[in-house]
């Protein structure tokens, strides 16, 4: 944690030279769970190494999720934040434990950028450009699938691949999309439009299809059932 102080206190000392602010690692942070004045920044796919403490096995990850919850005093002109890191268990082991992340310079001063901004535009009620803020590059190639199951994030409900799997679960059904979509007359002949043609006329097909099989089926039955 040692990094994160160092480069958090450079970098608000650039931004609010003025202001005094404090940074500390706080596990029992929680998601959305917040104290009277605190403001919430959740950084979604930075990339970080872990090695286990078991067996020394190492891996990387682009899917690490850090927590930051920020409070500015404006009177006393103190500022804190409290940073939670979370941590992924090792595949090979049996017992696993959950274990932290270990972050390089370039990707802690990246993160950290973004808590700048988060930090000017929810303290300081700075007008902000959200396309401003950094994306994680991960340089190393990351093999495999998320695991879910050992990310301390997806048993937390806030990982980000989490919320996302169980997306299309509750979208699946959408009677809505059995009706075509109303084209304005200016984008007549366009694919779009051809293309949400070709559904509707997909759709009737089927359900003309659907009633004569039910028809006949109902025919067959009633035919043996008066014999």
């Amino acid at each position: 944690m040692e990094i994160w102080q160092q480069t958090f206190a450079q970098k608000i000392g650039q931004v609010k030279p003025g202001d005094k602010w404090t940074l500390k690692e706080d596990y029992n942070l929680q998601s959305n769970d917040l104290d009277p004045g605190w403001k919430q920044f959740l950084q979604h796919h930075a990339f970080a190494r872990f090695q286990c403490s078991q067996c020394w096995h190492s891996w990387h990850s682009a899917q690490v999720h850090i927590l930051f919850h920020m409070h500015l005093d404006r009177k006393q002109r103190r500022g804190r934040v409290r940073v939670r890191l979370f941590r992924q268990e090792c595949k090979r082991c049996l017992v696993p434990q959950l274990e932290p992340p270990e972050f390089s310079q370039e990707d802690v001063e990246k993160v950290l950028d973004n808590l700048m901004l988060k930090i000017r535009g929810k303290c300081y009620r700075e007008p902000i450009n959200p396309n401003d803020l950094s994306k994680i590059v991960v340089e190393d190639q990351t093999t495999g699938p998320h695991e879910s199951a050992r990310c301390e994030a997806c048993r937390l409900g806030i990982c980000y691949l989490k919320n996302e799997a169980q997306e299309p679960a509750n979208t699946f059904f959408r009677p809505a999309s059995l009706f075509p979509p109303i084209i304005p007359a200016h984008q007549e002949g366009s694919e779009e439009e051809t293309g949400s043609s070709c559904d509707w006329w997909r759709c009737c097909f089927f359900t003309c299809c659907l009633v004569i099989l039910l028809a006949v089926i109902i025919f067959v039955l009633v035919y043996f059932l008066t014999r």
